[in-house]
Parts: structure tokens; C-alpha cells; sequence
């Protein structure tokens, strides 16, 4: 990890664990909020981050009685909407981003994000989210399994198309995959998740790679079928399905997925954002939020920002780490 990384971090460590913790007391600031609080989501709406961001809005209202919307600005894998969170939006605590890594990290590492990795400072985990890998039961390769999809695309170097939204953790762990494996498939990319699986199921591509929330429905109506998990735990909702370990495959764990978390800018005054991350972790405490997000497929994991700090250096590691082997 290089110099400028170091720095980066410990300044964006040092902000985060000013943080409070879960279930600390923290005064509301005067005067806010005094009006509706925006959560920006930098993907196309229907997607896993959306899906998040709307079903938390909707239990911090029940929670606070305080009015929260959802606004998305996709584009950019994600870096249009991350850096008017991080640089554009008035540093105020009524604009908040709801997000994932490593796509976040990705962004600063390698594509030349303008902004720093300190300038967004976490202030709740929601969950980790790990990538699957689908097809479409009704293709030609429906029947098979991902190893005989494996075999099948080394044997057929790029007739298979893999839909992944680029340099993102779907795209990382599909060549991760290439790589160890010798299989060649032809990458096509999507802007978001739903994007991809409407053109699985629309047989223009063969594979796709997406979160369980994005394509939960597909799965149980019989006309998705998850071939993998891009990790080396069981996903709850799908116990049966292999995971790398499983299928012999090296890859970080806890890494190629979606880690959603919630963040503002770094600008934010310490008691706004500490008295936006006490309202969060209350409302993710109660089992009636718990249960929406059930609802919609996601399995709740709260994290609060000291935890979420961790979990996100590890995360830019893991991304710096690949992208220095990758020689960019």
C-alpha cells in the first residue's frame, strides 16, 4: 500500500471513529432536520442500492417521523453520484449517500475519481450483498452447472456473453474467475444490475452477474438459476448454491459484492453527522425494519461507523491490492 493510500485512510479512519456507536444518545443539532433529507443512489432505480436506499427511507420515516426521499444519479459506475455526495452537494447533512464497495473504491483506485477516499465518511453498514452468478434455465446451457459452464466456455473461448456492470465487483470477480480457471467469456456491460437481468431473461446474453435482492423474483418463479456465489460463505437465502471455496476457486472473502453502506460528505459538521448515524442505527435495530428488508431479499447486517470503517480499509486494500497485480 503505497503512501498516499496510508494518509487517505488514517484521515478517513480518524473522521469515521468520531463516530458514535450504535446505540449511543446523541443530541439532535439544533434545528435539524427542517426539512426532507435526500438519500442519493448512484445506480439506475430497481437496482440492489435503490431497492436499499428506498426500503431504509421508508423505516427512518416510520422511526423518526422525519421525511426522507430517494434520488438517483447513476452513471459513471457510480462516481456521478458518489462524488455530488462527496464535492457538489452543500455539506449540510440533508444530502446522504447510500452506496456500495468495493465500487466506491474501485472508482478512487482506478478510474479517476474526483475525489478522495477521505472525502466520504461512513456512518452505517446496512449489509454485504455477494455477487451470483445466473443463467437462464430455458438457454442452451440451462441445464448445466457453472463448472460445465466452465468447460463449456474453454472449449468455446467467447461464444458465452457475461452481463456485468464494468470494473465493478461483477466484472473483478467474473476475470478473477477467467483467470483461474482458463474459461473466456465476452463481457458486456450494463450500467446497472437490472439492466443485465432483463436482457438474461430477454436471451441477449447468457450469463449475468447481480445481487440476490435484484433478481430474487427470477429465482423463485423458475426462470433464473443461480450457478454460484462470488464468496466463500453460503448466501442464507441460497444454502445449496456453491460458493469459491466450494467449487476450488481462490477469492478474497467479503470482498466481490456489495458492502451497502451509508455515508456523507466529510464536510458535515461532526454533530449533524453523528445525530444522522444515531438515527440509523436505531431504526436498523428494530425488527420491524428487519423484517422489510426481508421482505425485499435482504438480509440485514448492521454495522456502526467504527465497524463500517473497518470493514471499508479492508475493502480498499483488496481493491488496491488487485488492480497493482492487475498492472494498472
Amino acid at each position: 500500500m503505497n503512501r498516499r493510500t496510508v494518509i487517505a485512510l488514517g484521515c478517513w479512519s480518524a473522521l469515521a471513529l468520531a463516530g458514535t456507536t450504535a446505540h449511543a444518545a446523541v443530541a439532535r443539532p439544533a434545528g435539524f432536520p427542517d426539512r426532507p433529507i435526500t438519500f442519493v443512489v448512484p445506480y439506475p432505480p430497481g437496482g440492489g442500492i435503490d431497492v436499499t436506499a428506498r426500503t431504509l427511507a421508508a423505516q427512518m420515516q416510520r422511526v423518526t417521523g422525519y421525511q426522507f426521499r430517494v434520488e438517483d444519479r447513476p452513471g459513471g459506475g457510480a462516481i456521478i453520484g458518489n462524488t455530488f455526495v462527496a464535492r457538489q452537494a452543500a455539506p449540510d447533512g440533508y444530502t446522504v449517500d447510500v452506496l456500495a464497495n468495493p465500487t466506491m473504491a474501485i472508482g478512487v483506485v482506478h478510474k479517476g475519481a474526483p475525489f478522495k477516499v477521505s472525502d466520504l465518511v461512513p456512518i452505517a453498514g446496512i449489509t454485504f450483498a455477494p455477487t451470483l452468478w445466473l443463467s437462464n434455465p430455458h438457454s442452451k446451457i440451462g441445464a448445466m452447472d457453472l463448472r460445465q459452464i466452465i468447460a463449456y466456455a474453454k472449449a468455446h473461448p467467447g461464444e458465452l456473453k457475461v452481463g456485468v456492470i464494468p470494473n465493478g465487483a461483477f466484472d473483478i470477480a467474473t476475470r478473477i474467475l477467467e483467470k483461474q480457471t482458463g474459461a473466456k467469456f465476452t463481457i458486456v456491460p450494463f450500467q446497472g444490475g437490472k439492466p443485465s437481468a432483463v436482457a438474461l431473461l430477454g436471451g441477449n446474453i447468457d450469463l449475468t452477474t447481480n445481487y440476490y435482492d435484484e433478481v430474487s423474483q427470477y429465482i423463485q418463479a423458475g426462470r433464473m438459476k443461480p450457478l454460484a456465489v462470488a464468496d466463500n460463505t453460503p448466501l442464507a437465502q441460497l444454502p445449496k448454491v456453491p460458493t469459491m471455496k466450494d467449487l476450488g476457486i481462490r477469492m478474497a472473502s467479503g470482498t466481490w459484492g456489495a458492502d451497502r453502506l451509508v455515508a456523507v460528505s466529510s464536510r458535515v459538521p461532526a454533530n449533524i453527522r453523528d445525530y444522522l448515524a444515531s438515527l440509523i442505527a436505531r431504526t436498523l435495530a428494530q425488527p420491524q425494519t428487519r423484517a422489510a428488508f426481508a421482505k425485499v431479499g435482504i438480509d440485514l447486517i448492521p454495522l456502526t461507523a467504527a465497524q463500517e470503517a473497518r470493514r471499508y480499509q479492508a475493502s480498499y486494500r483488496e481493491v488496491e491490492e488487485y488492480f497493482t497485480k492487475a498492472g494498472h
